[in-house]
């Protein structure tokens, strides 16, 4: 079991597979207690428990980010679960819509508006429900996940709405930093590249692993540093993080229910 006295509490969205599991397992072996929101109860509870089965602190919280009845429920549990104080928020969870928004001809409303509501609405409406759980930990940080995609210089006239979602995600994530630096929360966006998780595929030529690293040290010490409001890249990662390394360890591996995937 984790002797290591808790760091703090952290929520990561969409945090059971992928590259929100890879970075909860760096936070929970690095002493943070974790919470994983999951849409799928059953998914989160696995995962939970294969992170206390490797000696960490964790938990899963049922999270739509879509819902604003499920953020308000998920925002009163974590309150509940941490006494009142959140130390870091990971913004995760996301959707990559492939025919739906492969070109202008393929593109659809609905397939716009889901992009929007999860990748950058979504993102806006957790940090709110919970801002009041990051000031009282006096000292957090929120980091959320985007893409390369977001940037101008990227653009290859494929995916509209999921360059527009993340693009939004990176103009909330400076805005953000601007409106709560006085309140001692630090905001960051990471591009973790294009990483082998269920969204990127398999044959994605990134590091899960580092993509994973970037993310934790913006968790733990991005406001020790002074970073925020930057958008940081896992091609490019900051000087800091080679003097505040965060150990990799290997995702627990998860028993899934027998069911669709989310």
């Amino acid at each position: 079991m984790n002797t290591n006295p808790a760091r703090g509490h952290v929520l990561v969205t969409g945090g059971n597979r992928g590259l929100g599991l890879a970075t909860a397992t760096l936070l929970a072996d690095d002493g943070w207690s974790v919470l994983l929101g999951c849409r799928d109860d059953r998914r989160g509870a696995a995962a939970a428990e294969a992170l206390r089965h490797r000696g960490g602190r964790a938990d899963h919280v049922p999270l739509d980010v879509t819902s604003p009845a499920s953020i308000a429920a998920a925002a009163d549990l974590v309150a509940t679960r941490t006494g009142g104080r959140l130390a870091g928020l990971v913004n995760n969870a996301g959707v990559f819509l492939d025919e739906r928004d492969a070109d202008l001809e393929s593109v659809t409303a609905e397939a716009v508006h889901e992009l929007l509501a999860v990748n950058a609405v979504g993102p806006l409406l957790v940090t709110r429900a919970v801002l009041p759980l990051l000031r009282a930990a006096a000292g957090a940080a929120v980091v959320n996940v985007t893409a390369d995609d977001a940037d101008p210089a990227t653009a290859d006239g494929e995916a509209t709405g999921y360059r527009m979602s993340k693009a939004a995600l990176n103009i909330m994530t400076v805005n953000l930093a601007v409106a709560l630096r006085d309140q001692d929360v630090a905001v960051n966006a990471v591009d973790p590249g294009w990483i082998p998780t269920d969204m990127g595929g398999p044959d994605a030529p990134d590091d899960t692993a580092a993509a994973a690293r970037l993310v934790a040290w913006a968790v733990t010490n991005a406001r020790r540093t002074g970073t925020t409001g930057q958008v940081l890249t896992v091609r490019r990662p900051p000087d800091a993080l080679r003097a505040d390394p965060v150990t990799i360890g290997a995702p627990p591996t998860v028993v899934r229910p027998h069911e669709q995937p989310q």
